[in-house]
């Protein structure tokens, strides 16, 4: 059952590949209706909604400075970012290091700290030390000893469009009021594509001094900008060889869509999380709705 649930997923990363390709806006090709990003060999980028095109020029309609004709010669590559260009504001995706509870390869801005609130119970602070460099934590707002995270991340710039990175976790969780188990996760993470269009593969292991919990760790991440406030984001995660005796209750997997609301300074995130468990030798799921809210401090 597990080798399906994982080929499944494997099947929904090459197909989430394709869909996440950039949508070029090449002459004698129709175009898909839609706002657009038009890189210019200036090394300029505008933002506009298609008009009309003819053999030498495009016609695009921009907020800020009406319609605009471009030279087909001057465009280098036109990227679809979105739905119809509206009068309403156009905030990027804030917060592209992270999608509902695991990290992509993007980093925090440099000397920012960014704090997230997941349903009120859970708090988590990112701060970006350098453009390489940052460290986070989370824990239980009202009892951090019952549940808490240390977390360092180091990322490069592999191409203009694929980040690379290494995350490093400890993790706390008490049981019971003398039981505290701690874990630990190392993750190496590729991010192909930009912050509002994306993919995202890790592959990692868990471990702990007992290796109760020791597994592999797999993550599937994909993200794309709906409208201009708006973004999809959908994560997959996947544990492979629990070394855990059968009869007892783990989690195999964990599945999640949903939407970022973004705003300029902070974003609210809603999602359905799809937790695949086993228990007893049978897979079963319990859907559960997922609330967050997250803000960025400084610059």
């Amino acid at each position: 059952m597990r080798l399906i649930y994982l080929s499944v997923f494997l099947g929904f990363l090459l197909v989430s590949k394709g869909w996440a390709q950039d949508v070029y806006y090449e002459p004698g090709q129709t175009h898909i209706p839609g706002t657009y990003d038009f890189l210019l060999k200036n090394g300029t980028t505008i933002r506009g909604q298609f008009v009309r095109r003819d053999s030498a020029s495009y016609l695009i309609r921009t907020k800020k400075d009406g319609d605009q004709l471009l030279s087909v010669n001057s465009i280098i590559r036109a990227d679809l970012v979105g739905g119809t260009l509206r009068s309403g504001p156009d905030f990027p995706n804030g917060f592209p290091f992270r999608l509902f509870v695991m990290p992509t390869a993007y980093m925090p801005e440099k000397k920012s700290l960014y704090f997230q609130s997941s349903y009120v119970l859970f708090s988590r602070l990112d701060v970006g030390f350098t453009k390489n460099f940052s460290m986070g934590t989370t824990f239980q707002t009202l009892n951090p000893s019952n549940f808490h995270t240390f977390s360092a991340k180091y990322g490069v710039k592999v191409t203009p469009r694929m980040q690379a990175a290494l995350n490093i976790q400890y993790i706390g969780i008490r049981l019971n009021e003398r039981l505290l188990t701690k874990l630990g996760l190392a993750q190496g993470i590729v991010t192909v594509g930009d912050a509002e269009r994306n993919i995202t593969v890790g592959a990692g292991v868990t471990f702990s001094q007992r290796g109760i919990a020791s597994s592999g760790v797999m993550t599937i991440g994909y993200v794309r900008k709906l409208t201009p406030d708006l973004t999809f984001i959908n994560q997959n995660n996947i544990l492979i060889g629990e070394a855990i005796e059968p009869q007892f209750t783990y989690l195999a997997g964990l599945s999640s869509a949903g939407l970022r609301f973004n705003r300029r300074r902070h974003a609210f995130d809603t999602a359905l999380l799809l937790p695949i468990y086993s228990s007893n030798g049978l897979i079963r799921t319990s859907p559960l709705p997922y609330l967050s809210y997250q803000v960025r401090i400084g610059k």
